[in-house]
């Protein structure tokens, strides 16, 4: 059975379509068809069901995906075995949430870049709920989520960062003015919040639920930038971590309301397939990131 048909049916099940699956793997579409009509006759079997320009994974197809997967993870796993001494090169597939996507992962990346040249870094910024799938569907190698991803079983993380969240206003909101802020005290106000899957906005929900407070929220969006210029311009108040607004409070552009007994922190984690071949470009990115993880703990202790 050859490998090269094996990820050929791998990222045509992925894409459902002959046509990207080829320039995702740099083959023609024909090559593509030739590599699934081999393989299917190899097998004595279809894999795909084909509804005019419609590419769907037939049952047999689900059945061989996971083995398909396993085989070309232990094809790389052999071939690691004996370039341990070559450089590390190849591809790593990145996804991430905003937040650290804008504000903590840059800088890692420039140095993960300076020392490893020859790796070609994929960055996809996405909603954490989605990371545990992608993972699964080996659309990218390693995640950086905000979301506790410990109620899937195939998933392993690493905690690699923690930051408080700040509720912030526009310099003029009337509440900025007051030093300490009762939580009851946000009664009816405005509110510019993220989407509902983010974690601090969970918490938030909660914590305003436990205490039988009802704020308005006016607007959702998606982007941490979106919400930031919103604020800024009056529209409402919003939380958000600290990390994401931190240069906005040094300029005066947006101010910290201390809200009095409301601590809600985020933590950020490294998550990657529990079943996946560690790779040499992600194993050096997950060494880094633990190196400088443990430097830092030196440094505050």
């Amino acid at each position: 059975m050859d490998i090269k048909q094996l990820q050929t049916f791998i990222t045509v099940a992925k894409l459902l379509n002959f046509r990207e699956a080829g320039e995702e793997l740099n083959y023609s579409q024909s090559s593509v068809s030739d590599h699934i009509r081999s393989l299917e006759k190899e097998l004595g079997t279809k894999l795909f069901e084909r509804l005019g320009r419609k590419v769907f994974l037939n049952e047999n197809g689900k059945k061989l995906i996971s083995l398909a997967e396993k085989i070309i993870q232990d094809e790389k796993e052999i071939q690691g075995l004996f370039n341990k001494n070559e450089k590390i090169s190849g591809l790593l597939r990145i996804g991430a949430a905003e937040t650290l996507s804008v504000f903590w992962l840059p800088p890692i990346l420039k140095e993960y870049r300076i020392i490893y040249p020859d790796v070609k870094v994929t960055l996809r910024m996405d909603d954490c709920v989605e990371f545990p799938k992608m993972l699964s569907h080996n659309m990218i190698d390693v995640a950086f989520s905000l979301h506790d991803q410990s109620q899937h079983e195939y998933i392993s993380q690493i905690n690699i960062l923690k930051d408080s969240t700040v509720f912030v206003a526009a310099p003029d909101h009337p509440l900025v003015n007051l030093n300490r802020i009762k939580i009851h005290e946000l009664e009816n106000q405005s509110f510019i919040l993220p989407e509902a899957e983010c974690c601090y906005r969970v918490e938030l929900e909660e914590l305003l639920k436990e205490n039988g407070i009802k704020i308005d929220t006016i607007m959702e969006l998606s982007s941490l930038e979106a919400i930031k210029q919103c604020v800024k311009i009056g529209l409402g108040i919003s939380l958000l971590p600290k990390i994401a607004v931190q240069r906005e409070i040094n300029k005066g552009e947006l101010a910290i309301l201390t809200i009095e007994n409301c601590d809600i922190s985020i933590c950020a984690k490294m998550i990657y397939h529990k079943q996946k071949w560690i790779s040499p470009p992600l194993n050096a990115l997950k060494n880094m990131i633990c190196t400088n993880n443990k430097e830092e703990e030196h440094k505050i202790s």
